[in-house]
């Protein structure tokens, strides 16, 4: 914790702005100030399956009584003497930093400086780049209401609300122990492969298979039978060899890349598909792709008859806020996002929070908060 004449600042750790809202409130007290809002990853072995968290650097005056001196949660650190730790839902909420941690607010939207209740809050959003179909959509929601009587803040979380809302009415649809993944070129299909067989192995302790299918187009398995030698997962090039599958034992199919404008690919592939059983289907996009290119690739997915959406490449998104009318519409179950070509970078099944996190600018988070002090 670092301390001054007037001041006290925390470092707060939080899965989304909803808790970090809740954690300033019921810690902090109402003259919390933030100062900055960042997001931060996981490390090691927890990339493979963390989700984005965010870092708020929030500030309270000396003149205000501590809120954790009567807090029967906190928890004197032996290591840092100079900061408490407050745990909360499992998470650690670490509040304190160094000299080096503080952090100035710079808060400056496209709005031109006007105050929240001068602004559209769709408006500002357009400005910071968000999607503009989506906010077309917005627009049209019936339980959004007039935005425009809310604060920024205000906005800013019926929205969010809204989108969750939404993503949770999609129904789950659930993974058979036949798994193929399917895209066009370029959508990270092996990638995404190894980065769920990485989490079948460590994370769920199972002992996966792979079948690589060509149907007459070359689909080189170099990369993928290495990775699969590192991990103990044996690779087969005919279906006809693959022992019965399980739950515990699931088989993931790896076809190549289908071309945008065949259709007869598409036919021979679905074809195939169908012939060894295979009903769960992962359409895999490349999130950084244009948006009618996307559209293709939905195409694509319904006419393999695709029961699950991937996102790959999110890492290369300044604003996922074009994927939202995709997830929402496009009739696939949301299976899990990833970053990266790296086979061990982030993958995260919770779909949500990374699209929640990645299609809201920061600067609006911390603007959000801010409001929140005197509320």
């Amino acid at each position: 914790m670092t301390e001054d004449n007037t001041s006290k600042r925390y470092r707060l750790v939080v899965r989304s702005a909803e808790e970090a809202v809740r954690m300033i409130r019921d810690k902090l007290g109402d003259h919390a100030k933030v100062l900055s809002v960042r997001q931060i990853g996981g490390e090691g072995l927890k990339r493979f399956i963390s989700s984005p968290k965010l870092e708020v650097i929030a500030e309270v005056s000396n003149d205000s009584s501590d809120p954790f001196e009567t807090t029967p949660e906190v928890i004197p650190s032996d290591s840092l003497p100079s900061e408490k730790v407050v745990k909360s839902d499992s998470m650690a909420v670490n509040s304190g930093s160094s000299k080096e941690d503080k952090l100035e607010s710079k808060l400056e939207f496209a709005g031109g400086g006007e105050s929240n209740d001068e602004v559209d809050p769709l408006s500002i959003l357009s400005k910071a780049g968000f999607d503009e179909v989506l906010i077309s959509q917005i627009k049209s929601w019936s339980e959004i209401g007039n935005l425009q009587d809310l604060s920024l803040a205000d906005a800013l979380r019926k929205v969010t609300l809204c989108l969750t809302d939404r993503f949770k009415e999609i129904s789950p649809i659930s993974i058979d122990s036949k798994v193929a993944l399917v895209g066009s070129p370029g959508a990270g299909k092996t990638t995404m492969l190894c980065k769920l067989l990485a989490h079948e192995v460590f994370i769920k302790k199972r002992v996966p298979m792979v079948l690589k299918l060509e149907n007459g187009v070359p689909n080189p398995d170099d990369s993928l039978r290495i990775f699969c030698e590192v991990i103990g997962v044996t690779l087969y090039r005919e279906a006809a060899k693959v022992p019965p599958t399980s739950i515990n034992s699931p088989l993931f199919i790896d076809i190549p890349g289908i071309s945008l404008s065949d259709v007869t690919e598409w036919s021979l592939i679905n074809s195939s598909l169908d012939a060894i059983g295979v009903h769960s289907r992962i359409l895999v996009l490349n999130g950084a792709y244009d948006k009618k290119v996307l559209s293709k690739c939905i195409q694509i997915g319904a006419n393999l008859s695709a029961t699950h959406l991937a996102i790959s490449h999110f890492d290369e998104l300044s604003n996922a806020s074009k994927l939202w009318p995709i997830i929402l519409d496009s009739g696939l179950s949301p299976y899990c996002i990833s970053t990266g070509q790296n086979v061990t970078g982030d993958f995260s099944a919770n779909v949500l929070n990374q699209m929640i996190a990645k299609s809201f600018p920061e600067n609006l988070y911390s603007q959000s908060f801010s409001s929140y002090q005197n509320s």
